[in-house]
């Protein structure tokens, strides 16, 4: 008997092309990832950017219609076009990113081994705390090493840590490795010595002297990566709990694309922990089951079978047309449970329709959920995405080439995630479907009257980075390397109209993107309390207003400096970061030689 196929799905996406300008009135579009091409006017060629998640033909339509007033009434026509691309090879189905993305792979093999992280600053308590729910949380034996990485500024603090960690070697069978100011200080000397003509390179990375009145975040994850080198990493926050706790709202199967977590409300720590449910393994474990499999092996061990079209609804192609079974997974997520790591908490006004339903049944209320700061957020089912967010426990597949971290201030983990990007544009991010509690101990004040959107001072180097990442197969790490440094360079030596006219486009885009968010939010009909519909209302009309106006350099919201010692200082930074982008590959090779002195023996 024949087996029985599957019907078609029905769902495309337009596929990513390059636009030429013909200059007849008309553009060339181009399949970047196959051989079809199409001459269409160019107001196809911008519609079609509408078009780029898989949908029904007759959604896209829907969606064309809907969004430009000249189309209405227009879907046969609509339609008709979409038969042209079709036939052009300018539509991907979703049938053929499955058969891409399920092309046989060899079972996974000798995956490099483990070595854990907590990185902490000033907080024994927190790392206490940590260190005890370790003990529960699985057989630590596993991990050829684990390290407290501590870069407390007070020294009582440290030696409580140092404190805290023999009584834990007392109790565990694997021994933690204590690495504080006076270890991490032999560490960069040792690299220095081997490679003197890298010492600013060096320093600039992990030399704490240098960078005494800042936080430095990047500087204690660059110490996880020189001490993980060829090795998968799993980074720590301090304050978090060992533990993995399950979605509170799942889906069945995979998503991929762009994703925004989803989010839970909760009144208080105690309705927090009797509403949701602990896992039944350990977020070490969880995090290195998958990191550092190729996206076939890792869709297999989290799905047990074959993804299907409906997996692809909604994906967006520009992220799938990039991946394909061999894909590396070079970074693991996971979700929060607790306090969700940001200052402020107006981002709950903006939430994806299930969360901000969830929002509007809410016991206490929009300022009660704002004040909160007990939430969940997190994934309902495993997510494949490009870009890596903000995660209190982090996987790093440290055997591949990853960038360093940038040592000093906030927004690390971000330009981490950009660079990466840049560096392997076919790899992938995985978001599980599961979190870890983010318990602070000091206490994080809500924010139940947020302030409205501004649109004021907000641009970013990741999005500069993600803009010019070339998405060419082929290019090796290496050579993105030294691009990503020549790069920093040049904006280290750029004149400073230029780098202003820089972060006045950055702005730009970026309030172009704010008020169309905002736009769709008060269009889309739902009901909301008087104070939220005022607080989106007021936002648009802010962001509208500013919009007319150049940005300024003194619209940076907690300027530490003066307005006008901004750029000389961000081009120092760039200087002294394309340096050390140069440096990396021979501090990576020479820390690679020199890390296991810092490991125990068994």
């Amino acid at each position: 008997m024949s087996e029985q196929t599957s019907a078609p799905s029905g769902l495309y996406a337009f596929a990513e092309c390059e636009v030429v300008d013909m200059q007849n009135g008309a553009v060339m579009l181009i399949d970047r990832h196959g051989d079809g091409q199409l001459m269409v006017a160019p107001t196809v060629a911008q519609a079609m950017q509408m078009c780029r998640e898989f949908r029904t033909l007759d959604h896209h339509a829907r969606v064309l219609t809907n969004a430009i007033p000249e189309l209405k009434g227009q879907q046969a026509d609509v339609m008709n076009v979409f038969g042209m691309l079709q036939s052009a090879g300018l539509l991907v189905s979703a049938e053929s990113v499955c058969e891409r993305l399920n092309a046989p792979v060899p079972p996974a093999v000798d995956l490099p081994a483990t070595r854990a992280f907590i990185i902490t600053c000033d907080r024994p308590a927190a790392v206490k705390r940590l260190l005890e729910s370790m003990l529960h949380a699985g057989n630590l034996t596993r991990h050829e090493a684990l390290f407290l990485i501590d870069d407390s500024r007070d020294p009582e603090n440290a030696r409580l840590n140092r404190e805290a960690m023999e009584d834990f070697n007392i109790t565990c069978p694997k021994e933690i490795q204590y690495i504080g100011a006076a270890e991490a200080k032999a560490l960069m000397n040792g690299l220095i010595a081997a490679l003197p003509q890298h010492e600013a390179a060096i320093r600039f990375l992990v030399d704490r002297e240098q960078w005494a009145a800042d936080k430095t975040y990047g500087l204690a994850r660059n110490l996880c990566l020189l001490l993980s080198m060829d090795r998968r990493a799993i980074v720590m926050d301090d304050d978090i709990i060992c533990a993995a706790i399950n979605a509170p709202h799942t889906r069945p199967g995979l998503h991929f694309g762009h994703t925004p977590r989803e989010v839970d409300i909760y009144t208080d720590q105690q309705e927090m922990l009797g509403r949701t449910q602990r896992a039944d393994f350990d977020p070490l474990s969880g995090h290195a089951q998958c990191l550092g499999l190729t996206m076939g092996q890792a869709i297999t061990k989290l799905n047990g079978k074959a993804i299907t079209p409906a997996d692809l609804e909604g994906a967006n192609a520009a992220y799938v047309s990039l991946w394909s079974a061999e894909s590396p997974v070079l970074v693991t997520q996971s979700g929060t449970m607790g306090d969700p790591g940001t200052p402020g908490t107006e981002w709950l006004l903006t939430l994806d329709p299930a969360s901000t339903k969830r929002l509007q049944q809410f016991n206490g209320g929009i300022a009660g959920a704002l004040a909160s700061r007990h939430y969940w957020l997190g994934q309902p089912q495993p997510l494949f995405t490009k870009l890596s967010v903000i995660s209190q426990m982090t996987g790093l597949d440290n055997s591949q080439l990853l960038p360093p971290y940038f040592p000093a201030h906030r927004g690390e983990d971000y330009l981490f995630g950009a660079m990466t990007e840049y560096l392997h544009p076919h790899a992938a991010v995985l978001d599980y479907a599961w979190a870890v509690p983010h318990l602070p101990l000091e206490p994080r004040p809500g924010n139940p009257e947020p302030a409205p959107i501004t649109g004021k001072g907000k641009a970013s180097v990741n999005k500069y980075i993600t803009d010019r990442t070339r998405y060419e197969p082929g290019v090796s790490a290496q050579t993105r390397l030294a691009s990503l440094a020549t790069m920093a360079a040049e904006l280290g030596e750029a004149d400073d109209r230029s780098l202003t006219t820089i972060y006045r486009k950055e702005v730009a885009e970026n309030q172009g993107a704010e008020l169309s968010r905002l736009s769709r939010h008060l269009q889309d009909g739902t009901i909301r309390e008087p104070s939220w519909q005022d607080w989106l209302q007021r936002s648009a009309n802010s962001v509208a207003t500013q919009m007319q106006q150049p940005a300024a350099l003194g619209d940076f919201k907690d300027l530490a400096i003066a307005p006008e010692q901004l750029l000389p200082r961000f081009k120092g930074y760039c200087s002294s970061f394309a340096q050390a982008l140069n440096a990396w590959s021979d501090i990576r090779q020479e820390a690679a030689k020199q890390a296991d002195q810092w490991v125990s023996a068994p």
